[in-house]
């Protein structure tokens, strides 16, 4: 028999590799194309609670990130009482009825309450999601699966809102109707799966390949340092769903075409370039690719400026950050699976969807009053400097064995991982 690590998979034994948690991507597919209240919450409170003023239905909308933030923090602790999939199933029939008391519930204090656990039950997904992904394939597969489990939730993400607005424009009591039955139907996709768990069995640990792993104060020390060097990743990435239609409506005074143009390019690229870009870079160690994608970052954001001179250069300056997005999201999962103990994946894939949701819930309030006070210019090129910081250190870190744990230098092995679990 051939040594596996000689050969190099092609993309498409990579996506065959996938089976295992090929029920997992479908569920996430189908419940984040069916989000559809989701990206039209405020529009539907607006609409059929004209009672409540703009600033009451800007609260209850933000009680959604609270509830999300929360899903983050205590994943761990659910997983360590419930196995992963069925607190995925809860979360997903969690959406459903939650939405379905939002659209029978005038009242605020309610809505405000309902709104916290439907944002808590929504991203609860996220964690387990990934946590099933670690559980089901060998590390070495991991950053491969990660990026399908992006490619699954971006798609969910833009069918979603086509979808809701022609619900909404039929009618929008259809919004939280239309969620609850995707949701249902997502939840009753992941009862049925049967999820690959040869992670732990096929191919050595964190635990195994550094036994200093296993110390609290090692693993602990390597992942609290991860989450500090990729802050500012969370903080720059939060800018384009938050204050990029702000930042050119308002500071630039541009038409919103070209808000939807820098969406356009983002989704495009994720969309067709993802996969194929993850395959080609599986050679590469954890952490050449997450200072590669940080570069990639901090070039794409200080260029962001540029707009204020020549408008389309905020199109060249978001596909250079988005090829370090594409780059990033998949890694940071697939680093903090390898660094974590088994017993810990839960919570701290939990911790860094909590640290993501922190990101979106301050870059808006730090960034919107210093646009007021500085030049567009200025502004873009202190987030690009944010960023160079967080990527030096993170190479800082990760010359250290103690903070960044044994790195994978070896070339994957999904294809050949997947062909030895069929042929068992």
């Amino acid at each position: 028999m051939s040594d596996p690590n000689t050969t190099r998979p092609s993309l498409a034994a990579n996506i065959a590799g996938l089976r295992p948690i090929a029920g997992l991507l479908a569920t996430v597919t189908v419940c984040r194309s069916t989000a559809v209240l989701y990206p039209l919450y405020g529009a539907y409170l607006a609409s059929e609670r004209q009672e409540l003023s703009i600033g009451m239905i800007g609260v209850i909308v933000g009680m959604f990130g609270i509830g999300a933030l929360l899903a983050g923090i205590f994943a761990g602790a659910l997983t360590a009482r419930i196995p992963e999939q069925r607190v995925g199933v809860l979360g997903l029939v969690g959406v459903a009825v939650t939405v379905l008391g939002i659209a029978a519930n005038p009242a605020v204090w309610p809505l405000l309450a309902l709104t916290v656990v439907w944002g808590f039950c929504y991203e609860l997904v996220n964690p387990i999601a990934y946590t099933l992904v670690a559980r089901a394939l060998p590390e070495s597969s991991r950053r491969f699966a990660f990026s399908a489990v992006r490619l699954a939730i971006n798609l969910g993400m833009g069918v979603g809102p086509v979808l809701a607005a022609l619900l909404y424009s039929v009618d929008p009591e259809l919004l939280p109707w239309g969620t609850a039955i995707g949701y249902v139907a997502s939840a009753l996709i992941l009862v049925r799966a049967r999820i690959g768990a040869g992670g732990a069995d096929e191919e050595a640990t964190a635990d195994d390949e550094d036994p200093g792993n296993a110390e609290p104060a090692r693993h602990s020390s390597r992942f609290w340092s991860f989450i500090a060097v990729t802050t500012p990743i969370h903080f720059a990435y939060a800018l384009p769903s938050t204050v990029v239609s702000v930042y050119i409506v308002q500071v630039l005074d541009h038409p919103v075409g070209w808000v939807g143009a820098i969406f356009a390019v983002n989704s495009l690229l994720i969309i067709t370039c993802e996969i194929p870009l993850n395959h080609a870079m599986l050679g590469l160690t954890r952490r050449s690719s997450l200072l590669a994608g940080y570069a990639c970052g901090t070039a794409g954001f200080a260029l962001m400026g540029l707009g204020s001179i020549q408008i389309w250069l905020v199109l060249v300056a978001t596909a250079v950050w988005t090829v370090g997005e594409m780059i990033i999201y998949p890694v940071m999962p697939s680093h903090i699976s390898f660094i974590t103990p088994k017993r810990l994946h839960a919570r701290n894939m939990g911790f860094y969807t909590a640290h993501f949701n922190a990101g979106v819930i301050l870059a808006p309030l730090i960034f919107l009053p210093l646009a007021e006070r500085i030049s567009a210019t200025a502004l873009w090129l202190l987030v690009g400097g944010i960023l160079l910081l967080g990527l030096l250190a993170t190479a800082a870190v990760s010359r250290s064995p103690r903070l960044w744990g044994v790195d994978d230098p070896r070339p994957p092995t999904l294809a050949a991982e997947a062909s030895t679990a069929d042929s068992a």
